[in-house]
């Protein structure tokens, strides 16, 4: 028996099909981007999951002609004294850059720089330098040119994941104590920026396991290198100062109906494929048998000797009994085929 083998989509794809397969491929790349993003699976914990635009840059301020609110925070600590706008600090910066050697661990010739630099964050608001700080620089920017960009003030909204703290030695500064924070931002990605601040905001915790939002605007100085499971990296070092990002209102209800629509718009496709191979993908095509006539469950013992009785033999479709056109006599003499008698007929022997 010859088995059909089944076509779902026939010999031929059409192209109905095709444009629908590949939107169902494209939403579920969507779905995939979005799973890999760790605030993705935060309303598993009942945590908002906000956007990452800040109040300041989405929301424009209503009266220009209202006063502004101070730009200092209460607890920002402060240092008179010159920076990038004086001539011969500038000057003097550019020496102290010379010394720095990039993809190497930080080293005695990196501090003059270091400690201008971390002076240099502290002696205008976090607000202030914010404003002068560059937006537009990625992650490779940093890393194809940094004798380019090395000493310029830049922004960067890091996802902070360690934070930990040192007490340095004797200082320019005389600070006591120095807080270094790793993070990534969504253009590195798996690769993280290490930052250095003198002064810790009070709803950052200090650990190995933190998972805290913050805008970090500082100095570029060096590619640092470090050791990750016996793995030499780099990351780019940069020296200033730290704040909370706040988040703007009403952005995480926008977020959350974004994913409940790719959640559902991805459930009802892979509904839709199983329920079509429940139906179809395991259906076994119909054998087509051809009609034939009823054979006997068992033959007769005798079959073989051709002596077996056939009870349709004498029967007609009516139902009327027939002698057969010949009969058989079986003797020590030859076998001699003769007629059969027929009804009204005399039978004819012959000896």
């Amino acid at each position: 028996m010859r088995r059909r083998l089944a076509r779902p989509y026939g010999h031929t794809l059409p192209p109905a099909r095709a444009i629908s397969l590949l939107m169902g491929l494209l939403v579920i790349g969507m779905l995939y981007q979005r799973a890999k993003e760790p605030q993705f699976w935060r309303w598993l914990t009942n945590e908002s999951r906000a956007d990452s635009a800040d109040v300041s840059e989405s929301v424009p301020r209503k009266d220009p002609l209202a006063p502004r609110p101070s730009s200092l925070a209460p607890d920002e600590n402060l240092v008179p004294g010159p920076n990038e706008t004086d001539a011969e600090e500038l000057a003097k910066l550019r020496t102290n850059l010379k010394a720095v050697q990039d993809r190497q661990a930080l080293q005695n010739f990196d501090m003059p720089a270091y400690w201008q630099l971390m002076r240099w964050s502290r002696t205008r608001p976090i607000a202030e330098l914010e404003k002068l700080a560059r937006r537009d620089l990625s992650y490779s920017h940093l890393w194809d040119e940094p004798n380019l960009f090395r000493g310029q003030p830049i922004r960067l909204k890091l996802h902070i994941r360690r934070v930990q703290k040192y007490e340095p030695s004797k200082n320019p500064q005389d600070l006591k104590m120095v807080y270094e924070a790793w993070g990534w931002t969504e253009d590195s990605r798996s690769f993280p920026f290490c930052v250095v601040f003198p002064d810790k905001p009070e709803d950052l915790p200090i650990g190995t396991d933190v998972e805290a939002d913050f805008v970090f605007v500082g100095y570029f100085l060096k590619w640092m290198s470090y050791q990750a499971f016996d793995v030499k990296k780099n990351a780019p070092l940069l020296i200033g100062r730290l704040r909370p990002a706040t988040k703007a209102a009403g952005s995480a209800k926008g977020s959350d109906w974004e994913s409940a629509f790719l959640m559902l718009v991805g459930g009802v496709l892979l509904l839709s494929f199983f329920g079509w191979f429940a139906i179809y993908g395991l259906r076994r095509p119909r054998t087509i048998v051809a009609a034939t006539t009823a054979v006997p469950d068992q033959l007769p013992d005798n079959w073989l000797a051709g002596t077996a009785d056939d009870s349709r033999s004498g029967q007609t479709a009516a139902g009327f009994d027939v002698a057969p056109p010949f009969t058989v006599e079986t003797t020590s003499n030859p076998t001699v085929m003769t007629p059969a008698a027929s009804p009204g007929s005399a039978s004819t022997s012959v000896s």
